[in-house]
């Protein structure tokens, strides 16, 4: 009886730290601000978006609904032909991840979805593109099929706080129609290495260490080195001529006085 106790002790204090593992691995969420929209009231809706209930992870972008009350023109994400609709549809969302205490955004997903023409002579297209911690890049170009996805790899810049900006832009032909329905961003983050993080810039291959060593500072150009150099042989020389003129002056008197005893 005292084994199957000290047994079922073992077994509940082990399942204790299991579930205090993944809730502390839960607990590593990213926080989303700084919302703002370019076209406050239409379109992208900054103060809708927020991160998803099931996955804290993810930022939901809201969108605008119903239609303007002074022009009756649509609210919605959507480039149309129809009566009280957008020929075009443009906007700009931003924001800013930030990781929680020793992690850094080692990754974002952008996805959108929505709907289009499928009508043989319809005319749309769309493009999306997004700059991430200074980094720009297109996710989708010339489409006329909004559902796309996008990732961009952060990890050689090991940041704790991203900013990020989405542009979408969509527009009918004469019998086009695209709307974006949803989108939304999942961050992905790691812990940061032990030791200290060098910094780094954006660039095409994920990043560019800035000053890699302080204490071994790289090497000036080879143009620079040129111009010093002939910089101080120039000084050298003019130094070396003064001090040999000194020399022959010094040494015409001597010989004078010489000369005149």
């Amino acid at each position: 009886m005292n084994r199957f106790r000290v047994c079922s002790s073992l077994v509940i204090i082990a399942v204790a730290f299991l579930f205090t593992g993944v809730a502390s691995a839960q607990a590593q969420i990213v926080a989303f601000s700084q919302l703002r929209d370019a076209a406050p009231g239409k379109f992208f809706d900054a103060a809708t978006s927020e991160a998803f209930a099931a996955n804290g992870n993810r930022l939901n972008i809201g969108f605008n609904t119903g239609s303007d009350p002074t022009t009756f023109v649509s609210n919605a994400f959507r480039a149309t032909t129809l009566s009280f609709g957008n020929r075009t549809a443009s906007d700009t969302i931003s924001f800013v991840v930030t990781a929680p205490a020793d992690f850094y955004v080692a990754s974002l997903t952008y996805t959108q979805q929505g709907t289009s023409s499928t009508g043989r002579t319809s005319v749309q297209s769309g493009s999306t593109q997004w700059t991430v911690a200074g980094i720009p890049a297109a996710i989708g170009g010339d489409y006329n099929n909004p559902n796309l996805t996008g990732t961009i790899d952060l990890n050689a810049l090991q940041q704790g706080s991203v900013p990020v900006s989405i542009t979408v832009s969509l527009f009918a032909g004469p019998t086009g129609d695209m709307e974006i329905t949803s989108a939304n961003v999942v961050a992905e983050i790691k812990p940061l290495p032990a030791g200290p993080v060098v910094p780094r810039d954006g660039g095409a291959g994920g990043g560019i260490l800035q000053n890699p060593d302080p204490g071994n500072p790289p090497p000036a150009a080879n143009d620079n080195d040129r111009g010093d150099n002939r910089g101080r042989g120039r000084d050298e020389d003019e130094d070396r001529r003064g001090n040999s003129g000194g020399g022959r002056g010094q040494g015409g008197r001597e010989s004078g006085r010489g000369s005149g005893r």
